[in-house]
C-alpha cells in the first residue's frame, strides 16, 4: 500500500471515493445516529479528508480524533480536530469514543473480525463503507491482481457478533473512461487495489477495458 506518494493528486482522481463518502454520510444521517449524544468521534484512515468533511457537517460540536497509517496532517490545516494519531489501526490503541467511522479503507484490513472486536470495545457506534467481493473485477480478470475482498454477508455476520443492530446496503458503481490508459491512471492514483504491483508492459498494453466496476457496502451499527 504505497499510494501515499500520490496523495497530492488523490483528490483529483477519487471520483468513487467522494461519492462513497457522500453516500455514507447520508446513510448515517438517515440512521438517526446523529441524534444521539455523540461527543467524540474517531476516524480510521482519514487520508486527505474526503469523508472527514462530510461527517464534520453532521457532528459540528463533537471532538474529532483522526487516524491514518500515513502522516497526512498537512491536509487538515483548515480542519478543527483534537488529535491526529498516525499508525496502523490493527496495531495502535483506539481511544474510547462515542462513534467510530471509516470510509473506503477497511478492505485493506488483514484480520477483519479482530479489528471489529477492537472497535466494539472502544465504541457503541460504528459506521463505515467498504469495497466488497466483485470490486474491480476487470482488473482481477486481466491482471490477476485483487485484494481479498469480503462478501457482504460475511461482514454482516461478523458485525452481528459485536453489535446488536446492523443496518447496511450495497451497491454497484460503474465508471466509464475515455481510454484503457486513463482507467489505469485512475487506479494508480487512487490506490484502491494492488495495481502498483503491475510491471508487465505487455499486460498493460493489452488491457482493453474502458469501464471499471466498483462494489461497495455501507454499514451503520450500534449496541
Amino acid at each position: 500500500m504505497k499510494f501515499d506518494k500520490y496523495y497530492n493528486v488523490y483528490d483529483n482522481y477519487s471520483i468513487v471515493q467522494k461519492k462513497v463518502a457522500e453516500n455514507l454520510s447520508n446513510f448515517i444521517k438517515n440512521s438517526g445516529i446523529e441524534n444521539k449524544k455523540i461527543e467524540t468521534i474517531f476516524e480510521i484512515g482519514c487520508g486527505t479528508g474526503i469523508f472527514t468533511k462530510k461527517y464534520m457537517e453532521l457532528f459540528k460540536e463533537s471532538k474529532i480524533f483522526l487516524n491514518d497509517i500515513f502522516n497526512t496532517k498537512e491536509f487538515f490545516e483548515n480542519y478543527s480536530y483534537n488529535d491526529f494519531i498516525c499508525g496502523d489501526i490493527e496495531e495502535i490503541k483506539i481511544p474510547r469514543v462515542d462513534l467510530i467511522v471509516s470510509s473506503s479503507v477497511l478492505q485493506w484490513i488483514k484480520d477483519f473480525e479482530k479489528l471489529v472486536k477492537k472497535i466494539a470495545n472502544s465504541s457503541n457506534n460504528f459506521c463505515f463503507s467498504i469495497y466488497i467481493t466483485g470490486n474491480l473485477a476487470e482488473i482481477k480478470n486481466h491482471f490477476g491482481i485483487s485484494l481479498d475482498y469480503h462478501d457482504v454477508n460475511f461482514i454482516k455476520d461478523v458485525l452481528k457478533k459485536y453489535f446488536s443492530n446492523v443496518n447496511f446496503y450495497d451497491e454497484e458503481m460503474i465508471l466509464e473512461f475515455d481510454s484503457p490508459m486513463s482507467l489505469l491512471k485512475h487506479l494508480k492514483y487512487t490506490g484502491v487495489t494492488g495495481f502498483q504491483k503491475v510491471n508487465s508492459v505487455s499486460k498493460i498494453r493489452s488491457f482493453k477495458d474502458k469501464k471499471l466496476t466498483y462494489k461497495v457496502a455501507y454499514f451503520v451499527c450500534d449496541k
